[in-house]
Order: C-alpha cells, then sequence, then structure tokens
C-alpha cells in the first residue's frame, strides 16, 4: 500500500505541475490522464498518446472520452477514460488511495462505448472541427474500414476488485482496466507487471524442453520450441508486457513485420524452425512435468519475459490477425532461462543486453543510465540562475533523468518549510524530463517529423544521434543551451494559447520551432537568453508570424490525410521549410557563434532530407540535359549521375553530396532544366534547405 500511496502522490504531483497548462486548459482529468499516461509510454505500453477530452451528455446518450493513441503499425486505437477516486481533494493537497465501486467503471465503459457509436454512426454533437477530439472522432468513424481494432481503457487513481478489473471483450471492443495496482506494477515502484502464463489451462498444450543443470548464481536454461499461434495469443493477450521493462521503452514490440518472417510464415511454415533464430525468455518459476533422461514438459511459466526476438514475436502475431494466415504449422525455437525472483531485476537486463548484441544499436546506448544523462542530472542540480526577489538565491532548471524523480526529492523533504524552500528553489515550471530533453534539441536541430513520431520514438532518435556523432558530455555552456532551448519551446506553447488556437499545438509549436532554427542557421542569443531567463522579444515577434503559416499547412494536409500522420512525414517539413519567414528587430550581434561541425552536419540533416527525397530519373535526367546542353560542370553531371543511382538503390546522399547535389540542381532549374516533378513547391522546399558548406 506504501508504494500504491507513493505513485499516487507522483501522479498528483504531476497533474498539479501541469493543470496550468493550455493545452489541458486547467481541466483537472486531463491533466491526470496526461500524467498516467506520460508513465504508460515511459513503459511501452502506450505511444504517443493524445488529450481529447470530450463529454457529450442527452437524455438517452451519455458519451465521454478523456484521451488516445493510434498504433498505425499495430492497427489499434486505444481509447481512455480516466476515474479520480480523489475527486474533491484538491491537486495540492495530500489523497489515499481508496477502493473504487465496479459501477463506476461500468459507467466509464459505457461512456466510452457511447462515444463510439457517436463516431461509428458519422454523428458528432458539439464538437468542433478545432477541438482534438475531431480526429479521434474521424479514425474511430473510418475505424472498420479501415481493420483498426478499438481499445477501451479505464485508468483508475483507486484500487479495484479482482472482478471489477479483469480485462475482457464485449461488443466487439476489447475493454482493459488500469487501476493503481496494476500501474504500478506495470511502470511504478521496484515491481513489474510480468506476466504468468499456464500454458495446459489456457491453450491446452505444454512444451517439449531439454533441462540443463543449474548455475552456482541458481540459473537454469530451458531449450524449447512454441507453436506460431499459442506466441501469437500470447503476444495479442500481453503485447509489450512480454518485453523486459529495462528496455521497452526503446526496444518496444512495435508491430513491425519483418518482409522475410511473413514469407516464411506464408510459404514454407514447416521450415521456419530452421531458418528463424528463435526467441530467448527469462522466467521466476518453470513448473515441469518431468519425463527422464534431462527431458521434461513445461506446463506453466512465472514472471515470462521475452528478451530477444520481440519482432519475430509481433510478425507472427500479425501474420495471423492482419493476413488470416494459420500459423499453427509455425514452431519457434525458444531458449528459457530461469532466474531466482530475488535476482530477476539484476539478471534479466543483463541477458537481454546480450541477448540483443547483434543489433546495430543497443539498448544500453538508449539508457537513462547513460554517461551524458547522468552529467546533464548533475549539472542541474548546481547551476543556478541568478538571484531574483522571489528567489535571492536563484533557481535551478531541474532536469528528471527518470520519472518521478522531482516528486520523491519534494516528498523527502521532512517539514512544510524544507517542501517550501525546495519548490522556490525547483519551480515546477523549470523541471524538464529526458522526453523533453530529445523533443527540444531536435526540434532545434530540424527535425520536427521525428518529434511529431512520439516522445519516445523522438528520444531513441535524439540517443542515436548521440552515439553516431560521439557527442561529448554536456558541459555548462550546453546545459544553458538546453535551457534556452526549453524557455523558448515554452514560450512558443504559451503564445499559441494566447493566439486563441486549439487543437495540434504540439505538431505546430515544434514545426515552428524548426523552421525559425532553419532561418537563423540554428544560432539564438542563447548567453542573453539564459542570463535574462527569458527570450528577447526580437524572437517572439517573428515565433508567433511563423506559428500562423505552419498551423495553417498543417491543419491542410494534401489528400484530406489525417493531420497527426501528415505531421510524422518528412514531406510536411519540406513544405513547411519554404514558408517566409523574417527574423525583424533581432540584435544578430548577440547570437551564438557561427555553428561547429557537429551544427553544420545537423543543420544539413534538411538538406539531406530534402535531396534524398529527389527521384532517380529527375537525377539521370539532369545529367543527361546537362551533358546534352554542355551546362554545368563535369563533377557536378557526374554527381547527378550518381545521385541518381543512389536514390535507385535506396540510399541516402551524404551530406557534403546532398548540399552540392541541391546546387546543381537549382542551377541547372535557373538554366533552363524542367521535369514534371519539379514543381514550384518543390523548388521552392528545396531552395529553402539550405545548409553551410562542409
Amino acid at each position: 500500500m506504501i508504494e500504491l500511496q507513493r505513485f499516487l502522490e507522483q501522479l498528483r504531483s504531476d497533474a498539479f505541475d501541469t493543470a496550468h497548462d493550455p493545452e489541458i486548459g486547467g481541466l483537472r482529468v486531463p491533466a491526470l490522464a496526461r500524467a498516467v499516461l506520460d508513465r504508460l509510454e515511459d513503459a511501452g505500453v502506450s505511444a504517443d498518446s493524445q488529450i481529447a477530452y470530450y463529454r457529450h451528455e442527452r437524455t438517452n446518450v451519455h458519451a465521454e472520452v478523456h484521451a488516445y493513441s493510434c498504433d498505425a503499425e499495430d492497427d489499434i486505437i486505444s481509447l481512455y477514460y480516466l476515474v479520480d477516486g480523489n475527486e474533491d481533494v484538491p491537486l495540492g493537497e495530500s489523497a489515499s488511495a481508496l477502493g473504487i465501486a465496479k459501477d463506476q467503471i461500468d459507467r466509464a465503459f459505457r461512456r466510452l462505448e457511447a462515444f463510439v457509436k457517436l463516431a461509428q454512426a458519422d454523428r458528432a454533437p458539439d464538437l468542433d472541427q478545432s477541438q482534438p477530439a475531431s480526429e479521434l472522432f474521424e479514425l474511430v468513424s473510418a475505424s472498420a474500414e479501415a481493420g483498426l481494432k478499438v481499445v477501451l481503457n479505464v485508468l483508475v487513481l483507486g484500487i479495484v476488485s479482482e472482478r471489477a478489473a479483469t480485462s475482457e471483450q464485449r461488443k466487439g471492443l476489447e475493454r482493459e482496466v488500469w487501476d493503481l495496482d496494476r500501474l504500478v506494477k506495470t511502470c511504478g515502484g521496484d515491481g513489474d507487471e510480468r506476466p504468468s502464463i499456464d500454458f495446459v489451462d489456457e491453450f491446452g498444450v505444454s512444451l517439449p524442453c531439454l533441462v540443463t543443470s543449474k548455475t552456482d548464481d541458481g540459473l537454469q536454461v530451458f531449450m524449447t520450441w512454441i507453436r506460431g499461434d499459442v506466441l501469437a495469443q500470447i503476444y495479442n493477450t500481453y503485447r509489450s508486457r512480454l518485453l523486459e521493462r529495462n528496455v521497452r521503452s526503446f526496444l518496444q514490440f512495435t508491430g513491425r513485420v519483418n518482409k522475410g518472417i511473413r514469407e516464411t510464415v506464408l510459404d514454407r511454415p514447416a521450415r521456419f524452425l530452421s531458418y528463424n533464430n528463435g526467441l530467448s525468455a527469462t522466467a521466476s518459476i518453470v513448473s515441469l512435468e518431468d519425463v527422464g533422461t534431462g527431458l521434461a514438459r513445461i506446463r506453466a511459466v512465472k514472471d515470462f519475459q521475452i528478451v530477444n526476438g520481440g519482432q519475430t514475436t509481433a510478425s507472427i502475431a500479425s501474420s495471423a490477425r492482419r493476413d488470416g494466415i494459420d500459423v499453427s504449422s509455425v514452431s519457434v525455437a525458444m531458449k528459457l532461462t530461469v532466474v531466482p525472483s530475488d535476482k530477476l531485476d539484476e539478471f534479466v537486463p543483463l541477458i537481454s543486453k546480450y541477448a540483443n548484441t547483434q543489433n546495430r544499436i543497443q539498448e544500453a546506448d538508449f539508457s537513462a543510465n547513460h554517461p551524458w544523462h547522468i552529467e546533464l542530472e548533475r549539472l542541474s542540480r548546481s547551476i543556478w540562475t541568478k538571484p531574483t526577489a522571489d528567489a535571492p538565491r536563484g533557481t535551478r532548471w531541474f532536469y528528471e533523468r527518470s520519472r518521478g524523480q522531482y516528486a520523491d526529492e519534494l516528498a523527502s523533504q521532512n517539514t512544510p518549510a524544507g517542501r517550501r524552500q525546495f519548490r522556490t528553489a525547483n519551480p515546477t515550471s523549470q523541471k524538464f524530463t529526458k522526453t523533453d530533453l530529445a523533443k527540444y534539441v531536435l526540434t532545434w536541430d530540424q527535425q520536427p517529423a521525428v518529434v511529431s513520431r512520439g516522445a519516445q520514438k523522438c528520444f531513441v532518435d535524439f540517443m542515436n544521434r548521440i552515439q553516431r556523432e560521439r557527442r561529448p558530455v554536456p558541459d555548462t555552456k550546453e546545459f544553458e543551451r538546453i535551457v534556452g532551448l526549453a524557455m523558448l519551446f515554452r514560450r512558443a506553447e504559451k503564445l499559441y494559447g494566447e493566439m486563441g488556437y486549439q487543437g495540434y499545438r504540439a505538431q505546430v509549436v515544434t514545426y515552428s520551432i524548426a523552421r525559425l532554427s532553419n532561418a537563423m542557421a540554428r544560432r539564438l542569443p542563447f548567453d542573453a537568453i539564459w542570463k535574462e531567463q527569458e527570450v528577447p522579444e526580437g524572437i517572439k515577434a517573428p515565433l508567433a508570424k511563423v506559428i500562423i503559416g505552419v498551423r495553417d499547412v498543417i491543419v491542410q494536409p494534401p489528400g484530406n490525410r489525417n493531420i497527426t500522420e501528415w505531421c510524422k512525414r518528412d514531406d510536411c517539413w519540406a513544405r513547411i521549410r519554404a514558408l517566409p519567414v523574417e527574423v525583424d528587430g533581432a540584435d544578430e550581434s548577440t547570437w551564438s557563434p557561427n555553428p561547429s561541425r557537429s551544427d553544420q552536419l545537423a543543420n544539413a540533416d534538411g538538406t539531406v532530407i530534402a535531396v534524398a527525397a529527389v527521384p532517380s530519373d529527375v537525377w539521370f535526367a539532369a545529367s543527361k540535359w546537362a551533358r546534352d546542353t554542355r551546362t554545368l560542370l563535369p563533377w557536378q553531371r557526374s554527381l547527378a549521375y550518381s545521385l541518381g543511382g543512389r536514390r535507385g538503390r535506396g540510399s541516402a546522399p551524404t551530406a557534403k553530396q546532398a548540399i552540392q547535389g541541391r546546387k546543381l540542381l537549382l542551377e541547372a532549374v535557373r538554366l533552363g532544366f524542367g521535369h514534371e516533378y519539379l514543381t514550384n513547391d518543390v523548388v521552392h522546399a528545396l531552395a529553402a534547405s539550405e545548409a553551410p558548406d562542409i
């Protein structure tokens, strides 16, 4: 109960901090839902969740939804409704983990079902197109035609009975209940909701295995195999909970289907055991039926985790679900390591790490325990802003390397006076998380499409860049630069609300700041921003203008595409890069100096994206035209041909090739070269993608 209470206090503290956010609108329920969903995203259970508060009350229709997420890769739309067990207790005050009656859970599901019925009947009473719920309405309305499964989730800030907490399916809709107990096990305290599976009772099978001797550490390995249909059912039931918790956020079951795996399942299912490497899994307890001479049959497992083979599992399940393939004749090899329950947290991450050594990117590289993050945390606890009347000693920007650190440090202050001093020194408005960090940096690095793909994917990309570019651990200047980006981001979010806009704030803000970065060659008066703890007026005015233009592009996607999906595409950034931007009134003498080589490479990313999008036949045609007309330099004609070949092979150009390729193509257009691909929009986007020479 102590663990539940601590987790509840963390959620309420986070909700209290974010309730003032314009996107939340000062509403308690969306603030609490955001706090819960952030943790589910960290645990890899949910991805790219959106607050979408909608309530419709009529005599015979009571529909309500608070948030949603759409997993396009796994064909699932998840709807969320939050039940607050302490709705009468202000967020700033202490609350208890109370029991929640089953009728409250049933009422929540009825309201979610009513929303689904309204959407599927294409009736949207009281729903303005600018509301975030309008996109959810469209997704659910088209779900049947698109083959999307709708899952109803009730988030409960309280404790429910075992009967009320049971997951089930009714009226074609899957139901999930997430009370405090389940939330803590999944993404909260020291435990984890690792599945326990009874193969005999649930699937009517036991798994034949070869038994090895125990090691001195108490580890024991069983070599077995599992039928494809059983594995698919396990995946569809437990999904991300099957994946070892410490890497779940980074090596998620994304639902991506490996083409080779699918072809083997479809054409040669009997050969799957021969072709595929199989799974590596762990458990704390295995129930065996001994058949003698080192052989046995596995009847059940406790704390079951797949540490390697997530893509294999997801691909088999997808083949069965999406394609209707019978996977019962598929056999998958599995190495099952039994780890004593008191050593799970020690050994399972190690087994996961070494089982995944063939992956191009290692889990440890993405961990918040990476030295880069540890050093940033240290800096955030030691660097103070200048003193003010409200804070005579100055304040700190608190980097929350792991979820809940701020609430824990606040709770460790034993007196009211101590807690007041902590909040004064570490204002909640100056707290940022590792996913916030990735969002700020990648946005300024002009990667808004990546940022728009969700917090966890954004963080993975950020860590990939740290590894690839071998960025040194941050120093004081880098910390101050990151804080400057945080202030710029929050100023843009505030501006968006002040301008009267609703919906798509996250997408508009990241694209607006990226466009500003492009216009300013990634330079800002970082020293002045840190010193004054404020974004200069000379930056605010052009930022507001950019927001207007960016929003017009985002909310009017070509071909009536889904807006959220449109923002994840590089061609959305190409169109926004073409928007004119003038930074009037800004004192450029205070801007940071010209970018370093690593900054130049980051600047070149936009050019690489723009040039990589040009079809191979355009490059070949440009090369031939230049040769026939004796225009361009010989090396430029050769480069155009080379870029055509790279595009045909699916290889992206290097930064240097992209920069020179852009120049030669624009020069060819100026000299009279034409192609149906090179519309005015495309040419303008290429012109706007300029990066410094490398």
